[in-house]
């Protein structure tokens, strides 16, 4: 850019980043609408969180450059290949220096622990997510997601968009702590794990009116029921180590502290500080789980401590009307033949009389009410079929 050969490295940054945010700008413009007044700030916006992303990869590669260097003119480090602690290492971050672009070392046991088998009942849901560079979910084209949202939840469109502008510019996906605040039956958990399945990433759920602290942070090694926090458990089932955490009706978490409390225990997992260093109480090593995404859904906001508030994104999630009816169908009844073992083609759409029906018994709200309606017309036409 010649314009900037006379100006200062802070100027051509500015520029920088002006350009590249302009040029990307009629892509995801949708996805910033509400973030900004006008496609000016927009741009200066989208450019400058591109440039924290270009940033951070170059401080990546040239940490790993560095370290190839060094390991080219100097002997390998054994204690560096394969941490010789019985217990906790701190290997994690160098080990995530030497991993593949898109992958990241968990946590580091040592081999000799596990093949004594002294934690072998403990380490078993997860030692093949531990010692490995554990591949990250990259981030699908977002105007794709987007659309596949909106067939499905029509009236929650802000809602889509507040989200996936957490994605705009990431290569690998990491959302920020969402909690979505909303009348009981509207959509709340469906959404997430909508989300989560459209995203590519395998949602875990937890139902936290059944929930402590004590086993959603791990038990401790010397208890008889020991096993590692839900994180690194969550995991292990995606293979992934950027799984989505569903914290379900997090207001009806227990409040006693006997066990130790669902709210005080999350505090950790939420800080992405705290979180790349978690200190797992029954494998005792640290795990670096900064990269797990956390979204919860509530009913009110009441009885959540304000360090839980402080950490959570608020999100208003509104509920459908009639109008949506027509959009919601498809999938809502393509959901009722999955309940039963069916392929969708099985439960057909609904005819002119049993849309009315629908219609005038469903005015908006409950989408839960919504779909026993519809278990009830399919249930009817079965019966009517059984008579023929």
């Amino acid at each position: 850019m010649p314009v900037a050969r006379d100006l200062d490295d802070r100027r051509r940054c500015d520029l920088e980043s002006v350009v590249s945010g302009w040029a990307a700008l009629p892509t995801i413009g949708t996805l910033i609408v509400g973030h900004t007044d006008c496609a000016a700030h927009g741009a200066v916006w989208l450019g400058e969180r591109m440039a924290q992303y270009r940033i951070r990869h170059a401080e990546t590669e040239g940490r790993q450059s560095a370290r190839r260097e060094f390991e080219r003119t100097h002997e390998p480090l054994d204690a560096a290949r394969e941490p010789a602690t019985s217990g906790a290492t701190n290997s994690n971050a160098a080990s995530n220096d030497q991993a593949p672009a898109h992958h990241v070392v968990v946590g580091w046991l040592d081999k000799a622990l596990i093949r004594s088998g002294a934690i072998k009942e403990i380490v078993e849901p997860v030692k093949h997510v531990l010692n490995v560079a554990l591949s990250l979910v990259e981030t699908p084209p977002l105007r794709d997601i987007r659309m596949q949202l909106m067939r499905e939840f029509p009236y929650a469109e802000a809602v889509i968009d507040d989200v996936l502008t957490d994605l705009i510019g990431r290569t690998t996906i990491r959302l920020r702590p969402l909690l979505l605040v909303g009348d009981p039956g509207g959509g709340k958990s469906r959404f997430v794990r909508r989300l989560g399945e459209v995203l590519g990433l395998t949602v875990w759920r937890t139902d936290a009116s059944r929930a402590d602290g004590s086993v959603f942070s791990g038990t401790e090694r010397r208890w008889h029921s020991a096993e590692p926090c839900h994180p690194l458990l969550a995991i292990a089932r995606a293979k992934a180590a950027n799984p989505l955490v569903l914290l379900d009706e997090i207001e009806k978490a227990a409040t006693r502290t006997d066990y130790g409390r669902l709210w005080d225990c999350l505090l950790a997992f939420l800080e992405p500080e705290t979180a790349a260093r978690y200190p797992d109480p029954a494998l005792q090593i640290p795990l670096d789980l900064s990269y797990v995404s956390y979204m919860a859904t509530a009913n009110a906001l009441d009885p959540l401590p304000a360090p839980i508030r402080d950490r959570f994104r608020i999100v208003r999630f509104p509920k459908p009307t009639v109008a949506d009816l027509a959009a919601l169908l498809p999938y809502l009844l393509a959901g009722l033949a999955t309940e039963r073992g069916l392929a969708p083609e099985w439960i057909g759409p609904l005819d002119r009389a049993e849309y009315r029906m629908v219609a005038a018994t469903w005015k908006g709200g409950s989408v839960r009410r919504l779909r026993r309606i519809l278990d009830a017309v399919v249930r009817s036409r079965d019966r009517l079929a059984s008579r023929h």
